[in-house]
């Protein structure tokens, strides 16, 4: 399935469950309808047809045989209504089936194409979870709401039919009766989806917060520090929040529907009573009053409570598709879904040249003239308090973000100018918060280069890996995590190793290691550092830290602060200049001995 740029309206949700399966979709459409044509008009024939046969078989004047064709008229109607209905349910779920296979994987295709900036904007993450959470669910209701809606229309309009052949003005009544509830349903689904906006920040934040009293991940510290009780209190404060914000709305709402629905009650108890006039003398028969008055019971039911779901739940996905159509208009990365090229170009020269930039909706600049140049084969260590914008260094190599001022050369080339897979193809990062994989330790190393030249075994040799592989229970084809069946979890430094194996699988010639080891203890950080820099001889390799483990280890030392470079050289001559490199190191020198 692919998701089209435009305005998608409530009833759009049709048009997406029919691309995702057609045959059931219709059938689904189809079969309900003819159902309530069934359950109204057929069975209150069938109802009057037995009724007035009994009636007629006790007053002597038709034999009793006659009774057997009308029962089994009715047994076939309430059959057939039975069947239709159960079918109908058969093929709801099989189009939330076919939704969940088309549907979801169209949105994480929309998702993974965003531009970076989307991502770390507060506004437009909001907007993305709302969408993404469960787009399926979303349209299903939408789908069911129209599909109950045009149910409960045919269902009207025939037992209206029998009413204007009988009583035309209380059908005028309950007709005119019904739009002002049409309008206040349709008002109460856009003001529960508003609230449900309004409330996504708490809920973000109590999904958040359940997570570290429930998740797997905290249970040491949970354990050790007993914080339990106040993030439950907090988790209880954004809950409440969330939740008085959308009770507010919906209470409001239910007193209008069921007010206006016992009003209707009363109507129909009006037809009901006016009905019997022309029962008594003689100008309509028992049985029919009865298949009227049961339809009309069953009309205002529809016309109360179903009518005020269905079309509160079709304002809902006119809200939600509002979203949803904001959700696909957000701006993309170019070729943001390309594989990186399967041999990637040589780099002989990296320079970035009064490169400045700003985050989308700051204007504060966190690189403010930076300029540098790298050259091949060579180790360089990027270093500089928390802020510094070293990291911002590395989404703009990788091209993150693109939306920068000055120049960034590759090989003399400006970065901007090479295709997307290209770019892609150039570098491996080893992140900080790098991912854990809940897939094969095989699989996991293979992620680090999707042309895949089955060497995860050799790379897991040069991480370190051997040790731990020997330990697992099916070696590198074992589950880690766990989530899979016989899957094991690794310790904090063993998933750094995977991550660093994942990026030496990589053929890309400029490996960059952004403060993977912050986790660590400055001696392992060393060791780990020092492993690497074994590994990556000959190549060219960023170290990015504000720990400096790495920093003797790199052929050059570039210092960064207020977003430019203020001090560059080896270690020995930064310590013999006796600036901000020297302070830095001397404070953490006890670190590292």
């Amino acid at each position: 399935m692919t998701l089209k740029k435009k305005k998608y309206k409530s009833y759009d949700v049709l048009s997406l469950a029919l691309k995702a399966s057609p045959i059931c979709m219709v059938l689904y459409a189809a079969l309900p309808i003819t159902q309530s044509i069934m359950q109204t008009a057929v069975t209150a024939v069938a109802t009057a047809n037995f009724v007035d046969t009994a009636t007629a078989i006790l007053n002597h004047t038709r034999p009793y045989k006659d009774i057997y064709p009308a029962l089994v008229f009715v047994l076939i109607t309430l059959g057939v209504v039975n069947t239709i209905g159960a079918v109908a349910k058969l093929t709801a779920s099989r189009v939330s089936v076919n939704l969940q296979r088309s549907l979801n994987p169209a949105v994480v295709k929309i998702f993974a194409a965003f531009d970076y900036k989307h991502i770390e904007n507060e506004k437009s993450w909001e907007l993305i979870s709302r969408v993404s959470r469960d787009p399926v669910k979303a349209v299903t209701d939408g789908v069911d709401a129209l599909i109950q809606f045009a149910q409960i229309i045919v269902s009207i309009a025939s037992v209206f039919v029998l009413i204007v052949s009988q009583v035309w003005w209380a059908a005028l009544v309950i007709f005119l009766f019904s739009v002002p509830m049409f309008w206040l349903s349709v008002r109460a689904g856009k003001k529960n989806y508003q609230a449900e906006r309004d409330a996504e920040k708490f809920n973000r934040r109590t999904e958040y917060l359940g997570e570290v009293l429930i998740g797997r991940e905290n249970v040491d510290e949970r354990t050790l520090f007993g914080y339990n009780d106040t993030v439950n209190r907090v988790w209880q404060e954004q809950y409440e929040a969330g939740r008085k914000l959308q009770v507010k709305v919906t209470a409001k709402n239910f007193m209008i529907s069921k007010g206006s629905s016992m009003l209707l009650a009363l109507i129909s108890l009006l037809v009901a009573l006016t009905l019997i006039g022309p029962v008594v003398n003689g100008r309509m028969s028992a049985g029919m009053f009865m298949g009227i008055v049961s339809a009309v019971f069953g009309m205002i039911q529809k016309l109360g409570f179903q009518m005020s779901r269905s079309l509160e739940n079709i304002s809902r996905a006119g809200e939600y598709m509002k979203d949803f159509s904001e959700f696909v208009a957000l701006s993309e990365a170019e070729d943001a879904l390309t594989e990186p090229d399967a041999d990637p170009i040589s780099i002989d020269s990296l320079e970035f040249h009064n490169v400045r930039f700003c985050y989308p909706g700051s204007r504060e600049y966190i690189l403010d003239g930076l300029s540098f140049k790298l050259e091949t084969g060579r180790h360089y260590a990027f270093v500089g308090k928390n802020g510094a914008g070293k990291t911002t260094i590395t989404k703009l190599l990788t091209g993150l973000y693109t939306e920068y001022e000055g120049e960034i050369f590759v090989n003399g080339k400006e970065l901007r100018q090479y295709p997307v897979r290209t770019v892609k193809a150039m570098f491996s990062v080893v992140y900080q918060d790098f991912a854990k994989y809940y897939i094969t330790m095989k699989d996991n190393i293979a992620l680090g280069d999707v042309h895949s030249t089955g060497k995860e075994a050799e790379a897991a040799h040069l991480a370190g890996l051997d040790e731990v592989i020997g330990k697992l229970e099916d070696g590198i084809n074992t589950p880690l995590g766990k989530i899979l069946k016989d899957g094991q979890d690794l310790s904090g430094g063993q998933w750094q190793r995977v991550a660093i194996a994942r990026s030496l699988v990589s053929r890309a010639p400029v490996r960059i290691l952004d403060e993977p080891t912050s986790a660590l203890d400055p001696i392992s950080e060393s060791n780990l550092y020092r492993d690497f820099e074994q590994l990556m001889k000959g190549k060219t390799t960023i170290f990015v830290s504000h720990r400096l483990g790495s920093t003797k280890l790199a052929d050059e030392i570039l210092v960064i602060d207020g977003g430019k470079i203020t001090e560059r050289g080896t270690h020995e001559a930064l310590m013999a200049r006796n600036g901000q490199y020297a302070e830095m190191f001397e404070t953490q020198r006890e670190w590292y001995l």
